[in-house]
């Protein structure tokens, strides 16, 4: 075998461990997100910021966690509402791909939520503000569908139930991550929970580690 025909065939073989080894890769599992949050429901509305994790830790498991603070707009029955929500999750999840470009995922959190601030109750007087200091936990499970739908959309249908507090409901929902530049995509999520007509939305940056 002459030297031009070895580099051929070593070249070929090293494109061909380069595309096996890209193929395998598939989607990330070790990035940090963060952008803005709204919940809209019946009863309460509020917004503000969140920023979290995931990190890939074994092959087909990730460990994961975000941090939420928002600031409540309104409140049935309340008025002067001076109200502040700080969530943290942590939690842990698996995911197995059943084809090329679809992985199914499951997560599982553990979820914390403190609520403090003021209110008045409405009709009393502007003196008779409550102050509320407030602690509810639970946990809160998501099963989902990573999709990649185009070379640069990712497409997210996903499941959850969330039981937290005094409070649990199933939600339905769907997400987007639009790659624009290398490690850099955009991250949309909304979840419709049918009680109390809840929906929570995300919008932010991605960003893979």
């Amino acid at each position: 075998m002459n030297s031009k025909r070895l580099l051929a065939v070593l070249a070929s073989a090293c494109l061909a461990m380069l595309a096996q080894s890209a193929a395998a890769k598939g989607f990330s599992y070790t990035y940090v997100e963060g952008g803005y949050r709204n919940i809209d429901a019946d009863s309460i509305e509020a917004d503000g910021f969140e920023a979290g994790f995931s990190f890939g830790a074994m092959k087909y498991m990730h460990i994961l966690g975000s941090y939420s603070r928002l600031w409540v707009d309104d409140v049935d029955g309340l008025s002067s509402v001076d109200i502040d929500i700080d969530e943290f999750k942590i939690g842990f999840g698996g995911h197995y791909p059943i084809l090329d470009r679809v992985d199914l995922v499951l997560d599982a959190v553990y979820v914390d939520d403190q609520i403090t601030g003021k209110a008045r109750p409405e009709g009393a007087s502007s003196k008779s503000k409550t102050r509320i200091n407030d602690k509810e936990e639970g946990y809160e499970a998501t099963f989902s569908a990573r999709v990649q739908a185009l070379k640069k959309l990712e497409m997210t249908p996903h499941v959850t139930y969330r039981d937290v507090g005094s409070d649990s409901d199933t939600g339905f929902g769907l997400g987007m991550v639009y790659n624009f530049h290398k490690k850099f995509s955009l991250r949309i999520k909304g979840t419709h929970f049918s009680d109390d007509s809840t929906t929570d939305l995300f919008i932010g940056m991605r960003v893979d580690l």
